[in-house]
C-alpha cells in the first residue's frame, strides 16, 4: 500500500467515525467533517488519534 492509499484509507475511518457519532445523536462530530476532507496525511493521523482510531 502507498502513502495515499492509507491517507485515503483513513480519511474513509475517520468519516465514517464522524457520521455514525452524528447519527448517534453527537451532531458536533459534524463540525470536524470539513478538515477531515481537506486535510494531509500528518493532520488526519493526528485527528485520528484525536478520535481514537490510530
Amino acid at each position: 500500500m502507498d502513502l495515499t492509499q492509507n491517507t485515503e484509507e483513513l480519511r474513509q475511518s475517520l468519516l465514517e467515525e464522524i457520521y455514525a457519532g452524528a447519527a448517534s445523536g453527537l451532531g458536533a462530530m459534524l463540525l470536524d467533517e470539513e478538515k477531515i476532507r481537506q486535510a494531509g496525511p500528518e493532520e488526519l493521523a493526528d485527528l485520528a488519534r484525536q478520535h481514537g482510531i490510530k
